[in-house]
């Protein structure tokens, strides 16, 4: 190896150790941006020259830029994200839930219920009196207006929760769009180069495949080219060419769904904010509201059954005292329509909904929506009441194969829910007009309603009943909570472990950056030597 051979080898190792700063400093700079992975200059010796027999190393270069990365480590990360997303929009719908049926703050139901049947033991106690029945009256109202505030403010989470699907599908389409332009970038760079990878473009992906993850539950794989497929339920979210978007559609009932290309596919999210958010909705709207429902229609139908047997002070009978119960309908069907819906018997009532499902064109179905029990079965002929537990509904037009229609004595009746008598000389505290005016029998039975078990709420009674979906709803948010504090810790540790391998250390990058300016300082004073070497030679 000549002389001019230590130029070659001083500005290798000038170069190769200003990479080596380089690497440092971008790390360093970094320390703080998220999902940014460690990268430090790989090393390598030059190809030697032959010199009697042997090799003779002529410097250093650079094999590479090494991204510190565990594949591992990431999925664990992105599905804990899908589960971290699901906790946390579980606890934020039922915490407000559990706010609204707030009995610590007086803030339920649980005060204007007690007073209402309380009032009709005061007209027990004084069938004759007037203040008694106006104070009836007004506990009633209370107990009214109680209710429907209540299911407002149930009714306006499920729409805000139904928003949120919406902004949570926006956000989707939003990253799978950078997602697909960042397929294109990383492939573009890392073209032809086996060896190197597009270390910040990779970071960048990786950190919407997190943001994605937080979002919705999904499976991926990189293809050999280095594109990224993104699928949902085995259909293809992202692909090599392009992203497809995801959209939504609000039904006759107000619930929104997600689809896909016409498709729904809204039972196939079970994770991210999307599948937590469809969760919850679905059980505030078939548990809680239900429930709540079910509670006002056994105190309306079980207390006018009593109200309309008794008698007034002024001798009259076979009055509600709340309005009556009626039926509400959703018809899931293009070619046929549901005429009426009446109650024909109060007491066969079973305060449940229903689903009058067509079999074929010419037979259909009744089914209990609560159960899933058959209630009766026949074939169709338009115009033709449908009698079932004291319901008459009347089909008409050409309903087809598949074509439902929902019977619900539940759906409006809070909405609906009011006083049927204004004058107090109508509350019937007497159970004959023999006994009038001071018979109390009447009355008395209806506040011990209060105190018995009624078979519409399984045998429960009013109070005990309200208990139970206070309870639940407590309980629901609580193991939300719950589950929100497990994911955030596994998720933190998931993250923990990731920053050890992949995170910037500035103790070590400090380090790093000393030897290689040591490096670098060295290799200047290689080319200082040779240089004064030469004017040496140059001057023999």
């Amino acid at each position: 190896m000549s002389l001019l051979g230590l130029f070659d080898i001083g500005k290798s190792a000038i170069f190769a150790n200003q990479t080596a700063l380089n690497a440092i400093s971008n790390n360093i700079a970094n320390v703080n941006t998220p999902g940014y992975s460690r990268q430090d200059v790989v090393l390598e010796t030059t190809r030697g020259v032959q010199i009697r027999g042997d090799y003779l190393g002529r410097g250093v270069q650079i094999a590479g830029i090494r991204r510190h990365y565990d594949k591992f480590i990431h999925l664990q990360i992105i599905g804990q994200n899908q589960s971290y997303g699901r906790s946390y929009s579980l606890d934020q719908g039922l915490s407000h839930v559990e706010q609204i049926f707030n009995e610590a703050k007086e803030l339920g139901l649980s005060n204007s219920l007690q007073d209402y049947f309380n009032a009709w033991q005061g007209v027990a106690t004084n069938p004759e009196g007037q203040p008694q029945r106006i104070t009836l009256l007004q506990k009633a109202k209370a107990l009214i207006q109680n209710a429907k505030q209540i299911e407002r403010d149930v009714t306006d989470t499920l729409k805000n929760v139904n928003d949120e699907i919406a902004n949570v599908v926006d956000k989707v389409n939003t990253i799978t769009s950078q997602l697909v332009q960042l397929n294109e970038k990383i492939v573009q760079v890392e073209a032809g180069k086996t060896d190197q990878q597009a270390s910040y473009l990779r970071d960048q992906r990786d950190q919407l495949l997190n943001d994605l993850a937080e979002q919705i539950d999904y499976t991926w794989f990189e293809d050999d080219n280095g594109y990224l497929t993104i699928m949902i339920g085995g259909k293809s979210l992202v692909t090599p060419e392009k992203a497809y978007q995801l959209s939504t559609s609000v039904d006759i009932e107000g619930n929104r769904s997600v689809t896909f290309g016409g498709e729904d596919l809204t039972s196939l999210f079970e994770k991210g904010r999307l599948g937590g958010n469809i969760d919850v909705r679905d059980d505030i709207k078939t548990d809680t509201l239900t429930s709540l429902r079910k509670l006002i229609a056994s105190i309306i139908k079980e207390t006018n059954s009593l109200h309309s047997s008794g008698y007034g002070l002024d001798g009259s009978t076979n009055n509600d005292f709340f309005d009556p119960l009626q039926i509400y309908t959703l018809d899931y069907s293009s070619g046929g329509y549901i005429t009426s819906a009446t109650v024909t018997d109060p007491s066969a009532l079973t305060l449940d909904e229903y689903d009058i499902k067509f079999i074929d064109a010419s037979n259909y179905e009744v089914n209990n929506k609560r159960t899933g029990a058959l209630v009766t079965s026949g074939s169709y002929t338009a115009g033709n009441p449908i009698d079932f537990d004291g319901i008459q509904a009347v089909v008409d037009g050409s309903p087809a194969a598949g074509d439902s229609f929902v019977i619900s004595p539940l759906k409006g009746v809070i909405e609906n829910f009011n006083i049927a008598i204004t004058d107090t000389q109508k509350i019937a505290a007497s159970s004959s007009d023999l006994t009038l005016p001071g018979d109390n029998t009447n009355a008395l039975n209806i506040f011990q309603l209060s105190q018995s078990g009624i078979s519409d709420l399984s045998g429960a009674t009013f109070e005990g009943y309200y208990s139970g979906i206070v309870s639940s709803v407590g309980v629901n948010s609580k193991a939300a909570a719950d589950s929100l504090t497990y994911d955030n810790n596994l998720l933190f540790e998931l993250q923990k472990k990731r920053e050890e391998l992949s995170g910037v250390s500035l103790d070590e990058e400090a380090a790093n950056l000393i030897r290689y300016q040591r490096s670098f300082e060295a290799g200047a004073r290689i080319l200082k030597i040779t240089d004064e070497l030469m004017d040496m030679i140059i001057q023999l």
